[in-house]
């Protein structure tokens, strides 16, 4: 759930922020970036993703972009890859109303607005995408080291959310961020840079720590189901908290939490930050579609549905976890 434009939560200012060098060659993941995890909330796993299988990621989602996020008659350019001044303010047509009904039904399969973002779900199913972050070896490991082996079997990612550089740009930030979590079922989630995000170029942004706060203002474990208090402690966390805008070369994989908060980043540069996220969760029998709708808890671009049983908020928050005090 993300504030509008119009409603946005008063924050700190984000710094940006590079993991620092504690993984080790002998080891996917080590004690010292699981401890990492869990007391921030988020670990970075710099450069992981082949860099031949993000260029031929990126080849396929600029020839999706510009076949179908339709520019507006008129405009003064025509989006291209090899032309960056067409990546400044690009003008697209309105975006047509979120279907209500319909495989579709609650979001667009493409999403494309003024402020230059862009988000391709449409494609999150493209068997690239999903061998690149979620079925990818390395990637899985460590989400089965994190959550444990019976994992749900990945289909799709969200897709790729691009987002582009805009004019005027207000220095301080302010209405840049939109602190919030995710909704359906959280559990743990994937952010892949497909290209080099570097200071202030949108980089995907967290709140760390806050994954702590914000897992007791849920009744359950997983599942979205946020107590009376939620909203007030996203906004005392958005207050209070320092937010992390997490810089990365291409190939670099950002995990995080399902109850971290966070956001999109401050965009300041001629850049294009590109994103692919996806989602991992556990083996469990989940509500048919049917019955998301009836919730309005339907987001299908998601590879996440709410369980049908989920445990109740505990002290522990690492109970259902292979990681973390037990």
């Amino acid at each position: 759930m993300q504030p509008s434009d119009k409603n946005k939560i008063a924050h700190a200012f984000s710094r940006t922020f590079f993991m620092p060098h504690i993984a080790d060659t002998d080891q996917l993941l080590n004690q010292d970036e699981i401890d990492f995890f869990t007391h921030n909330g988020f670990l970075v796993k710099e450069s992981l993703l082949d860099d031949n299988q993000v260029d031929s990621a990126m080849h396929l989602v600029w020839n999706h972009l510009i076949e179908t996020v339709p520019i507006k008659g008129g405009a003064e350019k025509q989006l291209s890859r090899d032309d960056h001044s067409s990546w400044l303010n690009p003008q697209w047509k309105k975006m047509p109303d979120h279907p209500t009904s319909g495989p579709f039904q609650g979001r667009q399969p493409r999403e494309y607005y003024p402020n230059g973002i862009v988000k391709l779900h449409d494609i999150g199913s493209h068997p690239l995408l999903v061998d690149l972050v979620p079925n990818n070896p390395r990637v899985r490991a460590i989400a089965e080291r994190m959550l444990g082996k019976k994992l749900r079997k990945s289909s799709r990612t969200r897709g790729v959310y691009a987002v582009f550089p805009t004019t005027p740009s207000r220095k301080d930030g302010q209405s840049k961020l939109g602190p919030h979590t995710d909704q359906v079922c959280q559990q743990l989630n994937a952010c892949a840079y497909l290209e080099n995000v570097t200071e202030r170029t949108g980089g995907f942004t967290i709140y760390p720590g806050s994954h702590k706060k914000i897992f007791h203002q849920h009744r359950f474990q997983s599942n979205w189901s946020p107590t009376s208090s939620y909203q007030e402690t996203v906004q005392q966390i958005a207050k209070e908290t320092i937010p992390f805008e997490v810089c990365a070369p291409k190939g670099s994989v950002i995990f995080w939490h399902g109850r971290l908060v966070h956001s999109v980043g401050i965009h300041n540069t001629k850049n294009i930050r590109w994103a692919l996220f996806a989602d991992f969760t556990h083996e469990k029998p989940t509500l048919a579609d049917s019955e998301h709708r009836k919730l309005l808890q339907y987001e299908w671009f998601k590879d996440t549905k709410l369980f049908t049983q989920d445990s109740r908020v505990s002290q522990n928050m690492w109970k259902d976890w292979a990681i973390g005090p037990k």
